[in-house]
């Protein structure tokens, strides 16, 4: 049985209910490691094969919305979604968070730091859809094998500050952008949510920094960015002039 929804960004939305499992497929074997005074791994050396990374599940999908308080408030009324992080604009707290990382409320049941993450920007779309992987190895191992197929590594690898996954960010030939993921963390409802400037430093705790094909900002993306931002704003929504000083802050800061 499913439900079909449009968010108020015009999103659509299709809650299903009553899936059927499917018998799991082949998962890579995890790696034994030695860590310092810890070794579990002796007379076996460690080979990880450079093959395409075997996903998992589908961890979270990251949307932008010109109505975002809105979209929010729609998907926490309607889904019963919990905020696990608010990030704002640097000197504009008291207008409120302009992008949140959303779990679901499975109260004592720990559950991903995010399954969906929202901002505020110029345009109502997909921003990228994040698979989850068995570890660092399937991740760095799975990227080279995209490499070499004409992909495009966007932003990576590093451990993203909210959520704390291990992340690498992806475009296909036609400039689809997706994230494989490892070792993310895990919620129950008694977390308050956090509060962080939204800067383009502050996405990683380690790694190369953001790049401009991540952040949008890169040339071949400005002409398209450049007209969406001029749109929104001519539209009177959510993002005003202010909202966009802040926006073009964040790749800098």
């Amino acid at each position: 049985m499913a439900v079909e929804l449009t968010d108020p960004s015009g999103i659509p939305v299709k809650v299903v209910a009553g899936l059927h499992e499917l018998p799991a497929l082949p998962a890579q074997a995890p790696h034994m490691f030695n860590f310092g005074h810890h070794q579990a791994r002796t007379n076996a050396p460690q080979r990880p094969p450079r093959e395409p990374a075997a996903v998992q599940r589908l961890g979270h999908v990251v949307l932008q919305s010109t109505r975002y308080i809105e979209a929010l408030n729609w998907y926490l009324d309607n889904l019963g979604l919990i905020v696990s992080d608010f990030l704002y604009f640097a000197g504009q707290r008291d207008r409120g968070p302009t992008m949140s990382f959303i779990r679901c409320d499975r109260g004592a049941t720990p559950t991903d730091h995010h399954t969906l993450a929202m901002a505020l920007g110029p345009a109502n779309r997909y921003v990228h859809s994040a698979y989850q992987v068995s570890d660092l190895d399937a991740l760095a191992a799975g990227g080279e094998y995209l490499r070499e197929r004409g992909y495009f590594r966007s932003w990576g690898i590093g451990r993203h500050i909210q959520g704390s996954q291990l992340f690498d960010y992806w475009r296909d030939p036609d400039g689809f952008l997706v994230e494989h993921f490892a070792d993310g963390d895990l919620f129950d409802n008694t977390l308050e949510p956090g509060w962080a400037p939204f800067t383009a430093s502050g996405l990683a705790q380690w790694g190369p920094p953001a790049s401009g094909d991540f952040l949008g900002t890169s040339p071949k993306h400005a002409r398209a960015e450049a007209l969406s931002m001029f749109n929104a704003v001519r539209e009177h929504n959510e993002f005003d002039v202010k909202r966009l000083i802040g926006l073009l802050k964040v790749a800098t800061s």
